[in-house]
């Protein structure tokens, strides 16, 4: 009504002939109607847009939130980096491979204590919250209005943050966002138990320990189950910061954290007020174990698994280092204690009685050995980065320069003898009837030396090798009464010159010695003449002759697992001029053990993941007959002599029992090179071969020769290391270990002398010679 009155009172004449009094009308009609429809009109459409941004702007802080989150499949299976176990054959953890110092174990392998204390001082309303705790979640605009975005994170809040590194650690609202979020996602995905079990088991502790049981190891030498409240209280105090509560560094302030540990204990009822008054009392004491070395005891043996497993490790997609692998082995922890144990102490032993023999009276370190071999010195000055810098250093081309500004730095030269004549050993032990190894010690420290000479070191074998040479003799017919004569032959090379073998002294007795005797006193004489025998050239006089006796020794070696390839070979083989490592040759005398069939040496049994699922096992590779049972046996035999002696005559072996005492039936050879470098010996026992080796570190270094009690032997320094093994074995009740003898093969009779007659200097009418 209003509208049309408006309208009747208008002058239409006027107003279509009046400009100005339809100005006025129009501007009359836009005041009192189209004004306040317009004012409406902008009002909601700015509220409409303000809603949408805001909506907008809310979705997209919401995407950039969940953007940060983990994925269903993160959640479900969080992945943290868990170190992998080289673990014994009884259990014991011998080395491990990790980027994180981490050993992943169950909620029921951790001790109460340790839980008690971790929810006593972290969340103590840890079973009645869904992830966030609404109490401390009430607080927390009191400290974001204050810039301080921390407090109120519970168990679970934590967790998160640990297991999902795209959380992050920065100080904001959205971190705390995605981080209470995760936490309520977890509380749906796991139980309680879960929760503290992947809690502890990925938390950071003081000293690069992750995980409560590598904290445990590392901190107090023991399991995570076995923690008192007092250790407990003492690694739960540091979480709060690792470095500033590390009780090796900082002792008096981690007892005071650890304090105020017990005292939340004690406030909610996890241990009495008695209890809580008599341990803040209580020094804080640690059985530190580094990291580096904390169940990392047998780490030459742990590289050689470590080399075995790459290639199956690569190509199935495993990761070594975080997988949280266990490799279970051949190894018997209680045997590999005392095997690394009896290496120690010999040589601690060896090294200064080695220092003196090379020093004169009077005179400075190892003099004899310095006038004795110039050459040594000025290479392993050769060797130094000092005298490779030398040259610019001293600003000349003149070696002699070099040589004579690094002479003159005594405290160099003095450091570099030390360092270059420093002894080292190595044991090894194998079950001969199945190939499995019991032991290994490839060196004296790990940290300081990691070349294993287990199985990297390759030296000459001496007279360890000759068991070969008489295991031809024996495989072509000779029996260990055969004799030959114990003075030296000389044969004629192709290019004229003279190979002349021979013995350093001539033994006394009778000129024609039995081979079962030269065996036991290793008589380089007798082991010559068997070459032109075995190569059917009786009475030759050249060394081109004794070439098909060479290549049987050869074929032999190889058969039992030596490793020494179709190149050339020399009658000098026979003595002992072939490379071998340790493990080929103790694995190569275990075929005389299991009657005369060789099987590869055995390290891995099982691969499991983190869950004990077996991924892989391995198995032994039995090789063909390598020779027979009857001549394993006469080798055998003939090597008891080399510990027993005989009529008239001491075996090099004796020391075992004259002075360790091993009375047990035992078979065995000693070694030594031809240039005192290398000393060897090997032991047999039906259940098990071991065997040791001695040397310098630098194979250059040898033992000195002009004293017959020098220790440059195979009988005074790698035996004693196999005598110290067996004594400290066998007084250990928990060690396996047997005292069965040798059986001869079913119907064998021992082959013996004839009564008379020449013909225990023959075969097949052949005299020896």
């Amino acid at each position: 009504m209003s509208d049309n009155n408006s309208k009747n009172n208008v002058d239409m004449d006027r107003y279509f002939n009046d400009a100005e009094y339809r100005k006025k009308v129009v501007s009359e009609r836009k005041s009192t109607q189209e004004k306040p429809i317009y004012k409406r009109k902008v009002f909601w459409g700015s509220l409409l847009a303000s809603v949408a941004i805001t909506f907008a702007l809310v979705g997209a802080y919401v995407f950039y939130l969940y953007q940060g989150l983990p994925s269903i499949q993160e959640l479900e299976n969080p992945r943290t980096a868990i170190a992998s176990e080289v673990r014994s054959r009884d259990g014991v953890v011998l080395d491990r491979y990790f980027i994180e110092n981490r050993t992943y174990v169950s909620i029921d392998n951790i001790s109460p204590n340790a839980i008690n204390a971790l929810i006593a001082t972290e969340d103590h309303r840890f079973f009645n919250h869904w992830g966030v705790d609404s109490q401390s979640l009430m607080r927390l605009p009191y400290y974001w209005v204050r810039q301080r975005f921390q407090g109120g994170s519970t168990i679970s809040q934590q967790l998160a943050r640990n297991l999902y590194r795209n959380i992050g650690f920065d100080v904001s609202i959205t971190r705390k966002l995605r981080e209470m979020i995760t936490a309520v996602q977890i509380e749906n995905n796991y139980t309680k138990r879960e929760i503290i079990e992947m809690y502890l088991n990925t938390v950071e502790f003081s000293n690069s320990a992750f995980g409560i049981e590598s904290a445990s190891r590392t901190h107090f030498g023991k399991s995570a189950n076995d923690l008192t409240v007092l250790e407990s209280a003492t690694l739960i105090g540091q979480l709060r910061a690792v470095y500033a509560y590390n009780p090796r560094f900082f002792n008096e302030r981690a007892t005071q954290r650890r304090n105020i540990v017990l005292s939340l204990m004690e406030r909610h009822g996890f241990i009495t007020t008695e209890v809580f008054s008599n341990l803040r009392e209580e020094e804080l004491v640690l059985n530190y174990q580094p990291p580096s070395r904390s169940g990392r005891e047998s780490r030459y043996f742990g590289e050689y698994v470590r080399q075995q497993v790459r290639d199956w490790v690569d190509e199935n997609g495993y990761d070594l280092y975080s997988d949280g692998l266990v490799i279970y082995t051949t190894i018997d922890s209680r045997l590999q204690r005392h095997a690394e144990r009896a290496v120690l102490e010999r040589l601690e032993e060896f090294q200064p009685i080695f220092q003196r023999e090379w020093t004169a009276p009077g005179g400075s370190y190892m003099n004899r050995l310095w006038e004795q071999y110039p050459q040594f010195l000025r290479d392993y000055i050769r060797e130094t980065d000092r005298y490779k810098n030398g040259f610019s250093k001293y600003e000349t081309n003149q070696e002699s320069v070099v040589f004579e500004n690094l002479m003159a730095d005594e405290a160099f030269v003095d450091s570099l003898k030390r360092a270059r004549t420093k002894l080292q050993a190595s044991f090894t032990a194998i079950d001969p009837n199945n190939g499995h190894i019991l032991a290994w010690v490839g060196g004296a420290d790990y940290g300081t030396q990691q070349f294993d000479h287990v199985h990297q070191s390759r030296r000459q074998a001496g007279s360890t090798f000759k068991p070969f040479v008489y295991a031809v003799a024996i495989d072509n017919g000779y029996m260990p009464y055969h004799r030959f004569s114990k003075y030296p032959v000389s044969f004629i090379e192709p290019s004229g010159r003279m190979w002349n073998p021979k013995d350093p002294s001539i033994p006394a007795g009778p000129e024609m010695v039995p081979l079962r005797e030269a065996l036991a006193r290793s008589l380089n004489n007798v082991t010559v003449r068997l070459l032109p025998e075995i190569a059917g050239a009786p009475g030759t006089n050249r060394t081109a002759d004794l070439q098909p006796a060479a290549r049987m020794i050869q074929s032999m070696a190889v058969n039992l697992g030596i490793n020494i390839g179709q190149t050339q070979v020399y009658p000098s083989i026979a003595l002992g001029t072939a490379e071998v490592t340790l493990l080929e040759l103790v694995s190569a005398y275990t075929t005389f053990v299991n009657q005369g069939v060789h099987i590869d040496p055995i390290a891995i049994t099982r691969i499991e993941d983190k869950e004990g699922n077996v991924l892989i096992e391995y198995f032994p590779e039995y090789s063909q007959e390598a020779i027979s049972p009857e001549t394993a046996y006469m080798m055998i035999d003939m090597m008891r002599g080399v510990v027993r002696g005989g009529d008239g005559y001491h075996g090099t072996g004796v020391r075992l029992r004259n002075q360790y005492n091993v009375q047990q039936d035992v078979a065995g050879k000693t070694g030594t090179t031809q240039n005192s470098a290398d000393n060897w010996f090997v032991a047999m026992m039906p259940h098990i071969v071991m065997g040791s080796w001695v040397g310098g570190e630098d194979r250059r270094i040898r033992f000195p020769t002009n004293s017959p009690s020098s220790i440059g032997q195979g009988a005074r320094t790698a035996l004693p290391i196999v005598g110290t093994f067996i004594n400290n074995v066998t007084s250990d009740p928990d060690a396996p270990w047997s005292t069965d003898g040798f059986s001869p093969p079913p119907g064998f009779v021992m082959p013996e002398a004839p009564t008379s007659g020449g013909d225990q200097d023959s075969r097949r009418g052949r005299i020896g010679w």
